[in-house]
């Protein structure tokens, strides 16, 4: 074989997956944020997995699962699976990974072994949305083996294989002995770019071949590219105008509800979004099951927010201050431009806003965690397909201090998102989770504005991808032509 012809070979088995970051972790328990779970899903399978439309859970490890009462479970494995060292994925595997996962606060329960590929789980409370969880990447199973020796690498059951790893680039193998069949790709490189500009040159030249890292300010470059394909889909996620429900005058749900009415959503998703999103009018995103459709739009009304301004005692409006960073974040993409719309939006009605800007991303976070501020722009992307994921993380009293930025407290919120958990009946928790976003409407503990569009772009040449229904790619039916 010529060098030439080596080099066509290695180009046709091999995807280069373009980035923008490097992973915080590539530790299976630790990968929660997107660039991590990227990489992960595809070396670490999880017990179940959920349908690209995020419609029902499919079989993964777990071939079979069970529950009379959404808190005691049982779990069925498949039989001879091993992980890519060689140890048996069976029960006491489940148990340890479940054990560690409890021993970080991600696992709520008890896993124990019933026989050598039964597991029973007793969870702290009930929660029927436990296969969505159990479906995240960072639930993937990890070797006992690295798990006892505390190894950050994963060594999971998945297609592919960790073959090296350096900042910058990450490279796996295809994992010939997969339970499910060897992938038809033999590599994948996950490479980082320096920057939007240079991820898009790259994909162009053909030095990358996919990439979900290009967002709404520059993708217009990849349409209409015969080389490329370009898939856009709503996102499921939510951008708000987070309020710190306890500082007056945000503790009056009279001035929330100003807020909301003073926001034009249409022209914002316009304006910061290039047209790339979707007016925001309920907690959910749209695509989410058990969303309330029939929700009354968010719509502009200043006439009427000004009347409820001085309703609550604040005819001439008054001064508060918006929190603003300059990095960006997937349901952020332009946070700054995003600052002054809102600014501008609710000077309309009297409320003068002053910008303040915190260095970092970890400054905001800390800063909001604590409710050290009055107003502040915070959105969620979906880790789930679970309703439960959005509300019970962003309005249970639960989150106060975590992710419940905005201080709500709501005995009748927590009441049903309580009874969505515990309920089994999927049509019953969609009634439940309604109720919920009728609640949300009339308390308004912060405004929603939009759900970005996200994209996914490949070469022509790649077919088979798979995008799972929180948007991470997965590669094991995926293959090249020249």
């Amino acid at each position: 074989m010529t060098i030439l012809a080596t080099f066509a070979l290695a180009a046709v088995d091999t995807l280069v997956v373009g980035m923008l970051a490097d992973p915080v972790s590539l530790d299976p328990h630790r990968a929660t944020d997107l660039v991590s779970a990227a990489i992960v899903s595809n070396v670490c399978d999880p017990l179940v997995r959920y349908r690209s439309d995020g419609s029902r859970p499919e079989a993964v490890l777990a071939t079979t699962w069970a529950t009379t009462d959404a808190r005691h479970w049982t779990f069925t494995l498949r039989e001879g699976v091993r992980f890519h060292d060689g140890s048996p994925l069976d029960a006491d595997a489940v148990v340890a990974n479940l054990e560690s996962l409890r021993q970080r606060s991600l696992f709520a329960g008890q896993a124990e072994r019933i026989g050598p590929l039964v597991v029973a789980l007793t969870l702290d409370r009930p929660n029927s949305a436990l296969l969505a969880t159990l479906s995240q990447p960072f639930f993937s199973m990890q070797s006992p083996r690295e798990l006892r020796a505390g190894s950050s690498r994963p060594v999971g059951t998945g297609p592919f294989r960790l073959a090296a790893g350096r900042p910058g680039e990450i490279r796996l193998e295809a994992d010939d002995g997969h339970w499910a069949g060897t992938p038809r790709l033999r590599r994948l490189v996950f490479r980082r770019l320096a920057d939007e500009d240079s991820l898009i040159r790259a994909l162009l030249a053909g030095e990358v071949d996919v990439t979900s890292a290009v967002g709404p300010e520059r993708v217009g470059r990849l349409h209409g590219r015969p080389q490329i394909t370009l898939d856009s889909q709503i996102g499921l996620n939510i951008a708000f105008l987070s309020i710190n429900t306890e500082r007056p005058p945000f503790d009056d749900v009279r001035v929330r509800q100003a807020l909301a009415r003073a926001v034009d959503r249409e022209a914002l998703v316009d304006s910061v979004l290039g047209g790339h999103g979707e007016p925001a009018r309920n907690p959910l995103p749209p695509q989410l099951w058990g969303y309330a459709a029939r929700s009354r739009e968010l719509i502009l009304d200043r006439p009427t927010a000004r009347r409820m301004l001085a309703d609550a005692g604040r005819a001439g409006g008054f001064e508060t201050t918006l929190l603003t960073v300059a990095t960006t974040r997937p349901y952020l993409p332009a946070p700054l431009r995003l600052a002054e719309h809102l600014q501008a939006s609710l000077a309309e009605i009297g409320v003068r806003v002053r910008l303040r800007q915190l260095p970092s991303w970890s400054d905001y976070i800390d800063q909001t965690t604590r409710g050290d501020y009055e107003l502040a722009m915070l959105g969620w992307q979906a880790d789930t397909t679970d309703p439960n994921d959005f509300l019970s993380a962003l309005l249970g009293s639960h989150a106060l201090g975590s992710t419940n930025r905005s201080r709500y407290r709501s005995q009748a919120m927590d009441g049903l998102l309580k009874q969505g958990r515990r309920a089994s009946d999927p049509g019953e928790r969609a009634a439940i989770y309604r109720q919920a976003q009728e609640l949300f409407q009339k308390d308004m503990p912060w405004v929603p504005l939009y759900h970005v569009s996200v994209f996914t772009a490949h070469r022509r040449t790649v077919h088979g991808l798979t995008v799972g229904p929180t948007g991470v790619l997965r590669y094991e039916k995926a293959w090249k032509t020249e």
